[in-house]
This record gives C-alpha cells, structure tokens and sequence, in this order.
C-alpha cells in the first residue's frame, strides 16, 4: 500500500509539472523593464495594465522569406505581448515559401498545435521508438505535435504557405537539431564517432551552421 500511494504521488507530480503553472490571479501583465525573473516575468500593477498589454499586431503580415531554408517565423511570447505572462500560452506565425522546411526542432516546454491558414504543408513528427508520424495537410487542417518531440514542416506546394503554431507555455522553447549538433561546440570528435564522419565534413557542416 505505500508503495503503490508512493507511485501515485510520484505520477500526480508528473501531472501538475506537466505544463506551465496555473495563474493565481485574473492576470500578470509583465513589467518588461524589470530585472526580477522568477519563472517568468514581473507584474505590472492592475492600476498600471492597459488595454495595449493584451493586444499585438506581430501576426498581421505575411513575412517575406528570404531566408535559405525557405521559411521566416514569426513569434509571439512575453515580449511581444506581456499579458501572455504566466497564462502558459504562446503563438507562431510560420511562412514558407514553395519547398520551404521549418527544419527539425524540438520545443522542450511545450506541446504544439498547428493550423494551416494557407498552403499544402506536410508536417510530421518522431516518437521516442523512431516512429515517424506524417501527414499532408491542407487549409484549415490542424496537427498535434507532442511536447519535446522532435517535428518539422515542408511546403509540398507550388504557392506560399502559412502555418499559425499554438503552445501550452508562454516560453516553449526550441533547439534546431543542425544548429544544436553543428553550431554549438560539441566536440569533434563527439561528432565524427556519432554521425562516421570525416573532419573535413564536420568542418563544413559547423561552419555553415555555426550562428
């Protein structure tokens, strides 16, 4: 009996830490120009909160994309709209252009739901038994990508595509796999004994993902 109320505890634990924490009043606004940070942001007063606080424009736009992997994303979280502060809540806008990828990500904090506001996407995660999950969406469908799961999307379609991405954190979070294992320093030979690879690739690959 206590070790079965052991396990239970331990699993309800799980349960609460499993996302954000719940707010304990109507609203946090973050003070941006505070310096305290405890798991989150400072509150603005209530008397200092202002209808502009729970309001961003950031999403409006289509975003050129100039970039070489073909997508821009666009990101809305505490600093872009304060009162998203300790609600466990954050948006993305993702447009890529025609054969564009979102390349491989993880958000560590966060589930993501993603919506397809316009384009062919296929959008696609991987399990922890290398399973690979993939789907070819259309406008107004919708894809489930569990937390810290490692995910991408790829516009199938000869026009532009628009993916808006919902998080349950108001900071999920996210490390590109190439800029993670290229660009951050991990030994060389780490590297070369993980992928069999040369030096001379190791080199080109950390200097073309190196930020």
């Amino acid at each position: 009996m206590a070790l079965l109320s052991l396990v239970l505890s331990l699993l309800a634990a799980t349960a609460i830490l499993a996302a954000d924490p719940d707010p304990v009043q109507d609203f946090c606004v973050a003070d941006l120009d505070s310096s305290t940070s405890v798991n989150g942001a400072a509150c603005l007063t209530t008397a200092s909160a202002r209808e502009d606080n729970f309001t961003s424009t950031v999403l409006r736009n289509v975003q050129p994309v100039s970039t070489p992997g073909g997508f821009v994303a666009s990101r809305v979280t505490v600093p872009q709209l304060p009162a998203l502060n300790t609600q466990g809540l954050s948006v993305n806008r993702v447009d890529l252009g025609p054969g564009g990828v979102n390349t491989p990500h993880v958000h560590p904090r966060a589930t993501e739901l993603i919506y397809i506001m316009e384009g062919t996407v296929q959008a696609g995660f991987v399990d922890t038994t290398n399973k690979l999950f993939l789907k070819t969406l259309q406008k107004g469908d919708l894809f489930v990508v569990p937390r810290g799961l490692v995910h991408f999307q790829w516009n199938v379609g000869a026009t532009p595509a628009t993916i808006f991405a919902t998080f349950n954190s108001q900071n999920p979070g996210v490390e590109r796999l190439e800029i993670t294992l290229f660009g951050s320093g991990i030994p060389d030979a780490v590297l070369a004994a993980s992928f069999r690879l040369n030096q001379s690739v190791i080199n080109e690959l950390k200097h073309s993902f190196t930020p």
